[in-house]
């Protein structure tokens, strides 16, 4: 009682007082444990004695008189739980316990369960519980997915692959006694090939393609009506790299039958089938699928093939919109100006008009304008949020890029109807404090992003933003870490949102910032790694791009439940415009194409071991100064899985290009200022 006493008066006169008997004893303890390592010996009681006078505080015990009676466990010292069982004769403290076997509890689910975590910290009286994920207290959060009952039970709703990772659970009162819980998440796998279905002769070769996609990666193998392939005939079957391509030389008739490209995983077994028949006489197959590029200049759009080239439809500037008196672009003479241009469902383009204040919407199988839909000033970015089937256009309110942007949603967006826009919430009562607008792009996993991310003008942090209701939900302060978000990436793979930063004021880099995307807790500050960064579309890799004077610097992370992995850099002398992630033909992953904004050179980089080619004779960039919106001069875009091409305007032509031979298959000309691309999949019959 004399301990607490004095230990009170301390508190009240170092203003660290917070009320509870609870706290003081903890207080108490942490003082009296001199080497801080969580045990009251003998000789630390006797230092404290002599230290503070307190022989004369009992006429008839000493301090170390506490390790005589209250030693439980006889090991000659007193820990934490010991000391509150002391004080819990006077007191009736909770004293807190937990199992040491139950310190780490690890838990296993898939995408889509619900899961319920129980706390093992237990106590008489039982205390009430905290839960804490880095150092975010999840019953502030606030998440509908991601709650505490009042039982000290922590329920997750519809777990998503950005629910991994650690949840610690100690007692309200009690820092000491932590149990961590580490969850894993894993996904059923995700297989497609190509073809579906081919015919062939006789003694000819053929190959199939397959795709995979899983958390964690997938076994990958190749069976044969239902029993797996013999690959020790290597003079039949050749399997390229993990199972991407199956190839068959010198085919007979035997060799008709279904092949299937099978992943394993702990979520499950997945399979698809690519059949083969062999015959003399071919026979029509199933529809095909083709890829075809809408492509954006200075006199319309363009929609081309990409095999042979040819040419589909043009939507002429000059032409009248369907519907209207209005031009696309405008009378003779007058230049298109496009912002940019995104695929809506593979139903719809969406293309930005800054100058008009409007996005057109041409269809993919008309190929004509559909509906026009009017904005605030100066449109420029978009994206689609697919889930959601919403296109969020952020305006630039100038031809500058100036930090007074607004923000708009088209909803229904790929739905056959009239759209128009709605303003979401405004933060303190303003709709055009808006610097750049973050939004998760589609990734391979699957994953269903609830929120993105808006920043103001010059300010150290940003604001979290509920896409489905259109309203924000929190702001995340970055000023400790002096973190004004030039760019941002995520990764549904473990949940880290990638954030590129630079001063205030000066706009000088000031490295990356890792959040958490569930707690907007930062998981870690990488001041050494600059550049902006792109995620890979699987979530594996994030690539940054680095520039400075002398040149380019790629750095290549790999993403770990532990935070991203430095794997190694590349340093280039090209002026990178633009890059592309295109499906390696030898892991189920990616590479990666750069485009140059002042050569007529491709750059090609191996991310799985960091070969670098060059394809050469592309074709002269646009200049610099021609760009618009903050568009690259030489953009880039790669046609998808299973898709053999990537686009790259010259100055006057496209170039495309073939990424499995790394060659260009044609040139097209008679364009004026190609600047934007975006691809779409047609159904053939």
């Amino acid at each position: 009682d004399n301990l607490l006493l004095i230990n009170h008066a301390k508190l009240m006169y170092q203003k660290s007082w917070n009320g509870g008997k609870e706290y003081m004893v903890s207080a108490l303890f942490r003082y009296l444990d001199l080497d801080g390592d969580g045990f009251l010996q003998r000789e630390e009681l006797q230092k404290i004695t002599k230290q503070d006078k307190l022989d004369d505080i009992s006429d008839v015990c000493v301090m170390s008189d506490m390790i005589r009676f209250e030693d439980m466990d006889k090991d000659g010292r007193l820990g934490l739980n010991e000391f509150y069982a002391a004080f819990s004769k006077l007191y009736s403290l909770s004293v807190v316990t937990l199992e040491k076997a139950l310190e780490i509890n690890r838990i296993s689910a898939k995408v889509g369960d619900n899961v319920e975590i129980r706390c093992d910290v237990s106590g008489n009286p039982p205390p009430p519980i905290v839960w804490k994920r880095y150092s975010a207290d999840l019953t502030t959060l606030g998440d509908e997915d991601l709650r505490v009952f009042s039982d000290g039970s922590l329920y997750l709703t519809k777990i998503q692959l950005v629910h991994a990772g650690n949840y610690t659970c100690r007692a309200l009162r009690n820092s000491e006694v932590t149990q961590t819980h580490v969850l894993t998440v894993h996904t059923l796998p995700e297989v497609k090939v190509t073809p579906r279905i081919q015919s062939r002769r006789p003694s000819e070769k053929t190959s199939m393609f397959c795709h995979v996609i899983g958390e964690p990666f997938p076994e990958v193998v190749w069976l044969k009506n239902e029993e797996r392939l013999k690959l020790d005939m290597v003079h039949k079957y050749r399997v390229v790299g993990n199972g991407t391509e199956l190839s068959i030389d010198n085919i007979d008739y035997a060799d008709t039958g279904a092949y299937m490209c099978q992943a394993s995983n702990t979520g499950g077994v997945t399979r698809d089938i690519s059949s083969l028949i062999v015959q003399e006489i071919l026979t029509p197959t199933a529809p095909k699928e083709e890829r075809r590029f809408f492509a954006f200049h200075d006199w319309g759009v363009s929609v081309y093939e990409p095999t042979a080239c040819r040419l589909y439809h043009q939507i002429q500037s000059t032409d009248i919109i369907p519907g209207t008196q209005e031009y696309v672009c405008g009378d003779k003479g007058v230049n298109c100006s496009w912002g940019q241009a995104i695929n809506v469902a593979n139903r719809y383009v969406y293309v930005s008009q800054p100058l008009k204040d409007r996005v057109l919407v041409i269809s993919k199988i008309q190929m004509v304008v559909v509906d026009v839909v009017i904005t605030d000033k100066y449109p420029v970015a978009l994206h689609y949020v697919a889930h959601l089937d919403q296109v969020w256009v952020l305006n630039w309110r100038s031809v500058y890029d100036d930090g007074v942007k607004t923000i708009q949603v088209i909803r229904d967006a790929s739905q056959k109807r009239k759209h128009h826009t709605v303003h979401p919430e405004p933060i303190d009562g303003q709709f055009d404090l808006v610097r750049n607008l973050f939004m998760p792009t589609a990734q391979d996993l699957s994953h269903w992003f609830k929120y993105g991310y808006v920043s103001h003008s010059n300010q150290r942090g940003l604001y979290k933003l509920d896409l489905a209701n259109m309203r924000y939900i929190r702001s995340i302060d970055l000023s400790p870490y002096n973190c004004v978000p030039r760019n941002l990436q995520f990764s549904s793979l473990y949940g880290f949102v990638i954030i590129e930063c630079e001063e205030p004021g000066t706009g000088h880099a000031t490295g990356q910032v890792i959040l958490d995307y569930l707690t907007d807790t930062v998981v870690n500050k990488k001041a050494s790694v600059r550049g902006s960064p792109l995620v890979s579309p699987d979530s594996r890799v994030v690539v940054s791009i680095d520039k400075a004077a002398d040149g380019i610097t790629l750095v290549v992370q790999q993403v770990l439940e532990s935070g991203l992995k430095f794997s190694f850099d590349v340093k280039t002398t090209l002026m990178i415009s633009d890059i592309a992630f295109y499906p390696s033909r030898t892991t189920h992953g990616y590479d990666l194409y750069a485009s140059a904004a002042d050569k007529e050179d491709i750059l090609f980089l191996n991310l799985s071991n960091g070969k670098v080619e060059m394809i050469t004779g592309v074709g002269k960039a646009m200049l610099q100064s021609l760009t618009q919106w903050g568009n690259p001069n030489r953009p880039i875009a790669a046609s998808g899985i299973f898709g053999h091409y990537m686009v790259t305007p010259a100055d006057e032509a496209l170039f495309v290009i073939n990424g499995e031979t790394r060659t260009v298959n044609c040139e097209i000309g008679g364009l004026v200022h190609p600047r934007l691309v975006t691809w779409v999949t047609m159904q053939l019959q």
